[in-house]
């Protein structure tokens, strides 16, 4: 399931309740940190940057990483809002406000680790995708990241059933017809499979990349990428 899917409650559709949804996400959510603890076992000496973190939210269980992670005074957060709401909700945190499409202000290799959930989705066009996802590998010596697959039966932000299985300029229109004008932009909701993620990456980073799923109902919902050290 879209880890991101709060980012985007506004936009659903009515068919379930929003306590439902939230019960269900928060669920998954916990579901996706194992998955990551596993991959990458805490550490309290590593610097790891949160791309994407949606800095409007005033409930502190919707930054799980914040809530879950063993170290939460070592994660940096980046997102595209102003940092007041999120630094009143983690007044001893560190938030950096970012721009879409532009670098990440950070250094090559500033962080140990970067962790990315249900971003890339987001980024735009299969290039925006591309260079977004260089920044990452950039900023960070490793990387997790997640998007929802595309070969799932379920698109989650509209909770609508395989229209995204049509050719983008047809289910794009057909979102637009329904009511998900947002949706039905490239640059706002731009899914993909495992082989359209791996496709993405430079040849660096695909040899240190590993690609496993996460499951919703027992079908493939996302696709969870771990990006080792260069070192390791």
């Amino acid at each position: 399931m879209d880890a991101s899917a709060h980012k985007s409650i506004n936009y659903r559709t009515k068919a379930l309740p929003r306590w439902i949804l939230r019960r269900i996400l928060r669920s998954e959510q916990a579901k996706i940190y194992r998955h990551f603890a596993a991959s990458f076992p805490p550490r309290p000496d590593w610097r790891i940057l949160e791309v994407g973190t949606n800095g409007s939210l005033t409930d502190q269980q919707d930054y799980f990483l914040h809530c879950m992670y063993p170290y939460p005074g070592q994660i940096t957060a980046a997102g595209l809002e102003e940092p007041e709401v999120f630094q009143s909700v983690f007044p001893d945190y560190t938030y950096v406000q970012v721009k879409r499409s532009s670098p990440l202000p950070f250094g090559d290799e500033s962080f140990d680790l970067v962790f990315c959930n249900a971003v890339v989705e987001h980024a735009g066009s299969r290039e925006q995708q591309r260079r977004f996802l260089e920044e990452v590998f950039r900023v960070g010596q490793r990387a997790f990241i997640t998007t929802p697959n595309r070969r799932h039966p379920v698109e989650f932000h509209t909770v609508t059933p395989l229209l995204h299985y049509l050719p983008p300029i047809m289910y794009r229109r057909i979102y637009a017809g329904l009511g998900f004008e947002f949706f039905s932009k490239e640059e706002n909701l731009n899914l993909l499979d495992a082989e359209e993620l791996l496709d993405l990456l430079g040849p660096n980073a695909r040899g240190r990349a590993e690609l496993t799923f996460h499951r919703f109902l027992g079908l493939k919902s996302n696709l969870l990428l771990s990006v080792r050290a260069s070192s390791e």
